[in-house]
């Protein structure tokens, strides 16, 4: 969910710093696996709090360098005009409705947040046969957004920088936990003076403003 933002961030801070950024993107649970089996990053910038909270209880992560870079927002969404006239929650138990995209929950936090809208609406074993399981909360953005979904969960700052077309429906936020994303300074990073200075300018007021605009919520 966090590659454009991200790019956007690293453009700033490069030209301010003369510094060069170099970015892995992949689901939060896919990038965790390559940090404990060794991967030589420097940052761990999560769409959740688990998994950087559990490498700072392992040798990967820096104790006292996590915080929450942002707050995720959960929307529906779907490019099929037949379902536009719908509120939530009833779209989703439309019988036009043949397919719901979302990250799969194992591995990709804004999955996980659209599993339990699901089931704190009693409609997740109902529906459970019509879920697409997607690799990525952005892969169920591209689905939906090529019409191979009916509807899907996905980001805000998708559908914000993204969306020419389609619409989306307001999730309320006590379906389900707030997804915030945490960034952790790893093992690999912890001399390198660059990637302090980094995760000090993703705190910063200049980026703050720039998350908003995409959809985020940040304190």
């Amino acid at each position: 969910n966090f590659l454009i933002p991200m790019n956007f961030i690293k453009k700033i801070f490069e030209n301010k710093n003369n510094i060069k950024v170099l970015i892995s993107s992949g689901s939060s649970g896919s990038l965790y696996s390559q940090i404990i089996n060794g991967a030589p990053l420097d940052i761990f910038l999560s769409a959740d709090q688990e998994l950087p909270k559990k490498l700072e209880n392992t040798t990967k992560g820096i104790k006292g360098t996590r915080f929450t870079y942002a707050i995720g927002k959960l929307l529906l969404f779907s490019t099929n005009k037949e379902l536009f006239n719908f509120t939530f929650p009833n779209i989703i138990l439309s019988k036009k409705i043949k397919y719901i995209g979302l990250g799969n929950p194992k591995y990709v936090p804004y999955g996980k947040a659209a599993k339990e809208v699901l089931k704190s609406l009693n409609i997740f074993n109902v529906l459970e046969k019509k879920l697409v399981l997607s690799k990525n909360v952005n892969q169920v953005f591209l689905m939906n957004y090529f019409g191979n979904l009916d509807i899907g969960f996905i980001a805000k700052s998708d559908f914000i920088i993204k969306n020419k077309k389609g619409k989306v429906w307001d999730i309320p936020q006590n379906l389900y936990s707030p997804i915030k994303q945490d960034a952790i300074l790893l093992k690999n990073g912890e001399k390198k003076s660059e990637a302090r200075k980094f995760l000090k300018f993703l705190s910063s007021e200049k980026v703050k403003d720039k998350l908003i605009s995409l959809g985020y919520i940040v304190n």
